[in-house]
């Protein structure tokens, strides 16, 4: 039931929109900018050759007609226009201060959200939006739109209310059919228990309340038919599509009439309010000429007979309409993956970089913000100002991702990333105490015992205070059986840590097996060769060593064992041969029904398996499953995102390496939506632990904290050197798993930024203090850092009631003994 207020506003933005009172139908066009900075070109050269003309063509349109909208999805592309068109500055800054070029959100790009870290995802939004602020711009989206992104983080509600958005539209999910895509047929689609199956067949509508695990809840719009649904309004031909064009105007009512008929019908019976929304804005198209002439001649020819009214707004205006029926619309916890699996670790090398810069640059920040006081802080920060652009371009779903060719990762996005990681450690070694400097930190050796350990006839056996484990050369240097030597009960049933070799017909994008006419297959195993084992003792414990000819290529594993610890880490460095995908494989011998893994935003538990056989499922951190009989568990932990799939025997694969080159069907068809093809140039190492659980699931294990556990002693241990600043801790207590994720000067405003995330809401309040520090003032904002409301303060501590997985709250802190004096003074 709508309140009056709700209704009167309903009635004012339609009559702002020009919408007749007796319109019943209403077909929104929303035209909007798809560039992407650098996927298939340089961003110089899709600047020069698109991104310039095409805004000036969208303004030009703008000023002939107030009434127009054209949407501009992030701000990439228009910082740089901004910059090198000075002269077009007021015009831009006045069109986007009336709304009518309009910002589809706050972010520098339009992100993925499976691979970046959630600090990152949330920094992307931050930045864009000071980027408007500092130039007079006033828009603060409440919308984020994602027109192309390959899948979703199932906590994007959770990262969107964060930030202060509460709407969102997407694309690609799931099951759902994308031209050029596949060889098959629309008909085969949407897949079987799909997120597109839910939304087309289940709840029939394309628009819903997307409640996410944590309890956070968007308004959400899906563009079924794809983000360029309208481009052909004004065309006869194919498409518009900068790679291969094929269209020809064609302004006649005839046709407009009947691309508007089309739509209608492919939207009606997925509309639960009287709203359709089609957007116009595949890959670097153009804007229509005279948009609204078009539309205003169909209404005046064709509304009184097909009571079907065609404007042009934005889709934030499409999504307040939609609002205005709520109550009409379903609740849906959506898992939108795997839409694609194959670049969850395409492209390792580059991954690698870029979290290694995200990292550098949190350290960074924290110390500035810690160690310094005032200006002095801002301007240590300021200086990691461009590396953090760098940084969050590095966020869009076609960099992060691995599906750019190699002259684009070549000449523009491992330089990028390579020049902001040498400048944030530059500013790094400039913040180091004297005499610290950038090396990497000292691991403690005292008091560190060795596992007993003994070679037997082709092996090893290794024995600490909580298991034994027998190492095999005959089946390739693998763990051949792990068992607790008190109970004989068995933890690993068979070869494990073993590396496997696929043949992949895939690329990028995709796996081999993720569309018809592809082939994954399985066509070595390293257990199926000898590898010697080279055993060490060290300040870890014991190092077990073994190298592997697979496919041609040398492969490196590492093992390290410690007496009194549950956890046992490794660690693969090498490469795959070309065309194929190499998995470590772990036989667990347990019977699970579900998976569970965090992501961005959160933590989601997940079937084996979803549309593909075998579903790699992108992880952040860990994966944790259970014996659907005894409970018994075991949780792998990851040094970088990646992929992990399990069978229903319990058999784990770990994605290590992956060199496939580019989609092929039937070994010679190439995918035209996957046009781009890499090579693997480099070695890339990746540190993984495993840890068992004898019952309980994540939460009770504290999983994530072994997890953050297994990544620092990677890092600091037998994982490559990092630069390393020590800043005083921020201490939380009262949140079980509660982190804190960032510490920086505010950006916007006074004070200090800190960002707390947790794995789930936590139950009870979480405190924050600094050591040294007395915190006099505390506000909670969001991640764009604006005030909410203010926190309570008491003995010198803030304390927040988290109310999802992620806050954000501004200290105004003053030291210890200054604070107590004041308080003295003035009781």
């Amino acid at each position: 039931m709508q309140r009056k207020s709700e209704l009167t506003d309903q009635v004012c933005l339609r009559h702002r929109l020009g919408i007749p009172d007796d319109a019943g139908q209403v077909l929104l066009f929303a035209e909007s900018s798809h560039w992407d900075p650098n996927w298939l070109l340089t961003s110089e050269a899709y600047y020069g050759r698109f991104v310039e003309r095409n805004l000036d063509l969208a303004i030009a349109e703008l000023q002939r007609d107030p009434r127009r909208v054209y949407s501009v999805e992030c701000v990439f592309f228009l910082r740089m226009y901004w910059e090198r068109r000075p002269e077009s500055r007021q015009e831009i800054r006045e069109l986007a201060n009336e709304g009518r070029l309009r910002l589809t959100s706050s972010g520098v790009t339009t992100a993925d959200t499976l691979l970046p870290r959630t600090e990152a995802i949330l920094r992307d939004w931050l930045i864009g939006q000071e980027w408007l602020r500092a130039q007079g711009i006033a828009q603060e989206p409440t919308l984020a739109y994602f027109a192309d992104s390959f899948g979703f983080s199932p906590a994007l509600p959770s990262l969107l209310t964060a930030a202060g958005f509460d709407r969102t539209a997407i694309t690609r999910v799931d099951g759902m059919y994308f031209v050029g895509a596949d060889y098959e047929p629309r008909s085969r689609f949407p897949r079987r228990d799909s997120s597109a199956a839910l939304l087309l067949e289940k709840e029939r509508t394309l628009d819903f309340w997307w409640r996410d695990m944590n309890g956070a809840e968007v308004l959400c719009h899906w563009n079924a038919y794809t983000y360029g649904q309208g481009d052909m309004l004004a065309y006869r031909g194919l498409n518009r599509i900068y790679l291969f064009p094929f269209a020809v105007p064609d302004r006649s009512d005839r046709l407009v009439s009947r691309r508007i008929e089309q739509y209608v019908a492919q939207l009606a019976p997925y509309s639960r309010t009287p709203y359709m929304f089609c957007p116009i804005g595949f890959d670097f198209v153009g804007p229509i000429p005279s948009l609204l002439d078009l539309l205003d001649r169909y209404n005046r020819i064709h509304y009184p007979s097909t009571g079907v009214w065609a404007l042009n707004a934005g889709l934030d205006d499409y999504l307040a309409l939609v609002e205005g029926h709520g109550d009409r619309l379903p609740v849906v916890q959506l898992d939108p993956n795997p839409y694609w699996t194959g670049f969850y670790t395409a492209r390792p090398t580059l991954k690698r970089r870029y979290y290694e810069l995200v990292e550098l640059l949190l350290r960074g920040e924290q110390t500035a913000a810690l160690q310094l006081d005032g200006d002095a802080s801002r301007t240590a920060v300021h200086a990691l100002d461009e590396a953090w652009w760098d940084a969050v371009v590095a966020n869009h779903h076609d960099y992060i991702t691995g599906t750019s060719p190699d002259s684009v990762v070549e000449q523009e996005q491992l330089p990028w990333l390579d020049r902001a990681i040498a400048a944030t450690g530059q500013v790094i070694e400039g913040l180091a105490p004297p005499g610290q400097g950038t090396a990497p930190p000292t691991v403690a050796t005292e008091g560190k015992e060795s596992p007993q350990w003994v070679r037997r006839s082709g092996g090893l056996e290794i024995r600490t205070s909580l298991y034994t484990a027998e190492l095999a050369e005959d089946a390739g240097g693998s763990i051949s059986r792990m068992w607790d030597p008190d109970t004989d009960e068995v933890w690993l049933a068979g070869v494990s840590n073993s590396l496997v070799s696929y043949r992949d017909s895939g690329g990028l994008w995709r796996m081999g097996h993720e569309f018809r006419g592809g082939t994954f297959a399985e066509t070595a195993q390293a257990a199926g060769s000898p590898g010697g084992l080279q055993v060490h003792e060290c300040s870890e414990g014991l190092e077990v060593e073994c190298i592997t000819d697979l496919d041609g290529e040398r492969i490196h594993r590492r093992l390290w064992f410690a007496v009194d610890s549950p956890v046992v880490r490794f660690q693969i460095e090498g490469r795959a041969a070309q065309g194929r995908t190499v998995t470590i494989r772990f036989q667990t011998g347990l019977s699970p029904n579900r998976l569970t893994m965090d992501q961005p935003g959160g933590v989601v538990t997940r079937p084996l398996s979803r549309i593909y056989d075998p579903t790699f499922w992108p992880v952040q951190h860990f994966l944790h499953l259970q014996d659907r009989s005894t409970g018994r568990g075991i949780a792998l932990c990851l040094d970088m995102p990646g992929a992990i799939c399990c069978r229903p025997d319990g058999t784990l694969e770990i994605v290590a390496l992956r060199n496939a080159t580019r989609e092929r069907a039937f070994g010679f068809l190439p995918l035209l939506a996957n046009p781009a093809s890499g090579h693997e140039r480099e070695t890339h190492t990746l540190g993984y632990a495993l840890v068992f659980t004898a019952g309980g699931g994540w939460q009770e294990n504290d999983i994530p904290a072994i997890a953050r556990q297994v990544a620092a002693s990677t890092r600091n241990g037998a994982g490559t050197a990092r630069r390393r600043v020590v800043a005083p801790p921020i201490v939380t207590t009262g949140g079980p798993g509660v982190v804190v994720a960032a510490v920086k000067p505010a950006s916007r405003g006074e004070g200090t930024i800190i960002r707390l995330c947790a794995p789930s809401p936590p139950a009870s309040t979480v405190t924050v203090s600094i050591p040294g520090r007395t915190i006099v003032r505390a506000t909670l904002c969001d991640a764009r850092e604006r005030d909410v409301e203010p926190l309570q303060v008491h003995e010198g501590a803030a304390h927040i009631g988290m109310a999802g997985t992620i806050a954000t709250v501004r200290l105004l802190t003053a030291p210890r003994s200054l604070a107590q004096q004041d308080t003295g003074e003035n009781s």
